[in-house]
């Protein structure tokens, strides 16, 4: 049992399926369901079932939980390491076990909002995999966090980074190589978060790292066009 929850717990801390929906899950099973603050059911996912695709995420609520349950078949894996990626980014979450037990199933249930320190919304791409002596299993999948953007504090931190990124940036039009790189991956990064909370990912799961690398591009362009740097005072 253990083992499982080694998998499935930590990715879903933030509720996060890291093997849920559409996923190519090798070697284990995982079903998930979410239930809102009521405890009425929301939505499941299931490894295999053509659901938690981008157009169809695993639908959860910060208030709400997650029950899991997960099997890793006739597999025994010792020794493992885990770890969960978003958006193809290594985060935190993860970690090791022994498993001296030799646990191949489990099962359990998430409280969302306890894990998190703020409430947040938006469309997320997941990734997880765990390996050992005697295998390994791995998968991926979408999720998305239900709730009103506009009350979420990343959705303000967005707003501001961007507009700290547009301010700087007229500083880098101005003439500050510093302002204009900075300023455009601030305001990229302000954009991604924007994106991201508004699920909107028109360029699927490479969406955030584009946009910040868009923000880049945007902000040497602003210098290359802008005014030029004030030449240094004749101090002969």
């Amino acid at each position: 049992m253990r083992l499982l929850a080694t998998l499935a717990i930590p990715a879903a801390l933030l509720a996060l399926p890291a093997s849920a929906g559409a996923f190519g899950l090798t070697n284990c099973t995982l079903a998930l369901t979410s239930l809102d603050a009521n405890k009425i059911q929301i939505d499941s996912a299931a490894s295999g079932a053509p659901d938690s695709t981008q157009d169809n995420p695993f639908l959860i609520d910060w208030a709400g939980t997650v029950e899991w349950n997960g099997t890793m078949g006739g597999l025994v894996i010792t020794n493992h390491r885990w770890h969960v990626d978003i958006f193809r980014l290594p985060t935190t979450l993860s970690g090791s076990d022994a498993n001296e037990a030799g646990d191949t199933n489990g099962d359990g249930t998430v409280d969302v909002g306890a894990n998190v320190p703020f409430r947040f919304t938006g469309l997320y791409y997941v990734s997880g995999a765990i390996s050992g002596t005697g295998g390994a299993c791995d998968g991926s999948g979408w999720m998305k966090v239900n709730g009103d953007p506009l009350a979420t504090i990343p959705f303000w931190a967005g707003i501001v980074i961007l507009l700290v990124g547009l301010l700087l940036a007229w500083y880098g039009w101005r003439g500050s190589w510093p302002g204009a790189v900075v300023g455009g991956l601030l305001f990229g990064l302000g954009a991604a978060i924007l994106l991201v909370t508004l699920a909107f990912l028109p360029l699927g799961s490479i969406t955030p790292l584009a946009t910040v690398v868009v923000g880049l591009l945007l902000g040497i362009a602003v210098r290359l066009f802008g005014g030029s740097t004030a030449p240094a005072p004749d101090t002969a």
